[in-house]
C-alpha cells in the first residue's frame, strides 16, 4: 500500500504533462488549406547569426491566426507554406489576398527585411522575405514565449540521443555537444517559469 502511493502522484504529474502538452500542440497546429503562398528565406538571423537548425519560424495573419510554421533545417534558411483562408469554412485558417503577414522566430517578433514584401499576393507565388530575430528565451525550446512542462517533455523525448540518432533533437541540445543529456535539462530548468514578457 505504501509503494500505491508513492506512485499515484507520479502518474497524476505524468498525465497533467501529457495534457499540456497535448494542448501547446493543439494551439500551435495550421491548418493547411487548397491555397498558400511560399516564403523563403536565404540568409535570416537570430541575434545577428544565422538562424540555427531546430529554430521555428511562423507566420501570423492580422488576425493572429498562425497560418505557416517551419522547423530550420538548415542553418540561415526558412521555406514555408503560408495558408489561405477556405471561405467555404466557419475556421478561419489563414490569410487573405492583399494581406500582410507577421513572423516569429522562437516565439519572438522578427523583422520583415525583404527583398519581397510580406504579403499574402495570390495561390503558387513564392516570395523571398529574409527575417531577423533579436529576442529569444533560453530554454524555449516550443517558442511559445514561455519556459514551462512542454520545454522538459521536448528534452525527455530526445534523452540520451545523439547526432545520427533518428530521435535526436538539435533544438534541446542547449551546451551543443551533439547529446541530450542531463546538462540540457538542467539548461532548460535554469529558465523555469521565464517567459517574453518578463
Amino acid at each position: 500500500m505504501p509503494r500505491a502511493r508513492r506512485v499515484w502522484p507520479l502518474l497524476m504529474c505524468l498525465t497533467a504533462g501529457l495534457l499540456v502538452a497535448a494542448r501547446g500542440a493543439q494551439a500551435d497546429k495550421v491548418y493547411p488549406t487548397r491555397e498558400w503562398v511560399d516564403f523563403y528565406g536565404e540568409s535570416s538571423t537570430l541575434h545577428g547569426q544565422p538562424l540555427p537548425e531546430g529554430a521555428v519560424v511562423r507566420a501570423y495573419d492580422p488576425d493572429g491566426v498562425l497560418a505557416g510554421r517551419a522547423d530550420v533545417t538548415l542553418a540561415g534558411w526558412y521555406l514555408m507554406a503560408v495558408y489561405a483562408d477556405d471561405p467555404q469554412t466557419t475556421l478561419d485558417e489563414g490569410a487573405e489576398a492583399g494581406e500582410t503577414i507577421t513572423f516569429t522566430i522562437q516565439g519572438q517578433a522578427a523583422t520583415a527585411l525583404g527583398p519581397d514584401e510580406p504579403v499574402w499576393t495570390s495561390s503558387g507565388e513564392r516570395l523571398h522575405v529574409e527575417l531577423a530575430g533579436e529576442g529569444a528565451l533560453l530554454g524555449d525550446l516550443d517558442g511559445d514565449c514561455d519556459v514551462d512542462i512542454d520545454d522538459v517533455s521536448l528534452v525527455k523525448a530526445a534523452w540520451r540521443c545523439q547526432t545520427g540518432d533518428e530521435c535526436y533533437e538539435r533544438r534541446c541540445d542547449m551546451n551543443h555537444d551533439d547529446r541530450i543529456d542531463v546538462v540540457d535539462i538542467m539548461n532548460v530548468v535554469a529558465h523555469w517559469n521565464a517567459t517574453c514578457s518578463s
